[in-house]
């Protein structure tokens, strides 16, 4: 992902990766990342771009077949030479109940300007909005 100009930003690839995220585009999320990038989320960690684009795409479409609507929307912020900050925010409606969830994902660029590091950022009391807003629609996350 670099250019003739340099290496890309993290700001522009963490704008390219959201806005993937964003829209299921597996094939752009999977150009945005490292064959070897680790993904942290709650203490557990998944390596290999192919296994953390199978995570997103699971979650992303249990999401869609699950809920009456869902709409994403994402920012990102500039944390300095090769890291950005991704703020998610999903809003979703099912069967009369509302959630408006959000998180925080840190992404940091290797040399050849792809991420090769995502660490998940759970806001306080956020994951607990989740379990009960899953709970209230009578589903379970796979």
């Amino acid at each position: 992902m670099s250019s003739a100009n340099g290496p890309t930003s993290a700001i522009v690839v963490a704008r390219q990766f959201a806005a993937a995220l964003d829209l299921g585009d597996w094939q752009a999320v999977r150009s945005c990342l490292s064959e070897n990038c680790e993904y942290v989320f709650r203490g557990q960690s998944s390596f290999g771009r192919e296994q953390i684009v199978s995570s997103y795409e699971t979650i992303g479409k249990w999401v869609e077949a699950t809920f009456d609507s869902v709409r994403y929307e994402s920012a990102v912020e500039d944390l300095g030479p090769g890291r950005a900050m991704i703020n998610f925010r999903d809003l979703m409606d099912h069967d009369g109940h509302h959630l408006d969830h959000r998180c925080q994902q840190i992404v940091t660029l290797g040399p050849d300007g792809t991420i090769v590091h995502i660490e998940h950022i759970d806001l306080p009391g956020e994951p607990e909005k989740v379990a009960r807003f899953n709970a209230a629609c009578g589903v379970k996350k796979p």
